[in-house]
């Protein structure tokens, strides 16, 4: 059985690395087309690009070592049924169970790794991912030249006279929008930091003035922090519980959680499929397998999604009845037969 498993795995491995390529390449163009649509709206350097697409990587392997196994795993069953070897093997008095258990262990190698894929990379690799493109959009508010007008800062409207090494001096701020008021502050200085994500302006030793229904105010003020809270800045990092415990009240985290486990799991669950279209007896009947691998994973992943994005968790059902139907239609078709 040794030499058997080994004989089969060679074939397999080879498919796999026949179809892995492609569909790894194509799926890298997808989404580097994705990262270089960032590049309109930020700038960054070669390397960035390259980190980026690093913190993308384990989405793509996500989504292409499961469809790869599956299609690589019947196409190599196939070629075997193709070339009278199975019919050689079964007519030594081996089932095609033994088959199915000799791509059953590659299959929980798989899915193990996928669940560590999907549970605990992407999560961490998205908010990476998310945490660099707010930093990034952040650093371009710090470009601030002093004497020009037309600066914002969140909702107020800057201006600052000088600059001596990180401190801009005699600084001018206004707002109209906040409380529906007319708000404008002058300071001596100010600092701008960027911390994860958040820009913070300092203005040190200044007034404030606020004009309402004719009244002016003022206080001065020896420092005041104003936070830019436009376009979404704030970006905190959740370690991988926390971040799933969140499906339990949100709806868009369930879905994730859900999509996940069913790509994950699929291998597991189409083992019987990959018996019932790849072992066939070619002198008596010729099957399009990659027609039929199209359309089993085509309807897997319409269930899936169609299920998980209203149910939630509670579309996992689907799993143990996909593998059932499996198994019933293997049964029927090719245990009784060989």
């Amino acid at each position: 059985m040794r030499r058997l498993a080994d004989y089969i795995e060679g074939h397999f491995f080879s498919s796999f690395l026949t179809f892995f390529v492609p569909l790894f390449g194509i799926a890298s163009l997808i989404f580097f087309v994705k990262i270089v649509s960032v590049t309109s709206v930020i700038h960054i350097t070669f390397l960035e690009l390259l980190e980026l697409y690093i913190y993308i990587l384990p989405q793509i392997l996500f989504f292409t070592l499961p469809i790869t196994f599956f299609v690589a795993a019947l196409s190599s069953v196939y070629q075997l049924s193709f070339e009278f070897e199975l019919i050689a093997i079964f007519a030594l008095g081996i089932a095609p169970k033994q088959i199915v258990k000799i791509f059953a262990k590659n299959a929980l190698y798989l899915t193990i790794l996928l669940l560590i894929m999907g549970l605990v990379l992407i999560p961490q690799a998205k908010q990476l991912y998310k945490g660099f493109i707010i930093y990034k959009r952040a650093q371009i508010q710090l470009n601030i030249k002093p004497s020009e007008f037309g600066h914002r800062f969140g909702d107020w409207y800057l201006f600052m006279e000088g600059k001596k090494g990180n401190t801009f001096t005699n600084v001018a701020l206004y707002n109209r929008n906040l409380s529906d008021h007319e708000n404008f502050i002058l300071a001596k200085s100010a600092k701008i930091t960027n911390t994860h994500g958040i820009v913070e302006l300092f203005l040190e030793k200044g007034r404030a003035y606020n004009y309402e229904d004719g009244v002016l105010k003022s206080i001065a003020f020896e420092g005041m922090r104003i936070i830019d809270t436009s376009g979404g800045k704030f970006f905190r990092y959740m370690d991988v519980p926390h971040y799933w415990q969140k499906a339990l009240h949100s709806k868009k985290r369930a879905f994730d959680l859900s999509f996940f486990l069913f790509l994950a799991l699929f291998p597991l669950v189409s083992l019987y499929y990959i018996a019932y279209i790849g072992i066939t007896n070619t002198r008596y009947e010729q099957k399009n397998i990659f027609l039929s691998a199209l359309l089993i994973i085509a309807l897997f992943f319409a269930l899936a999604f169609g299920l998980a994005k209203p149910l939630g968790l509670y579309s996992l059902v689907l799993l143990p009845l996909w593998f059932y139907a499996g198994k019933r239609l293997y049964m029927k078709k090719i245990a009784k037969r060989y």
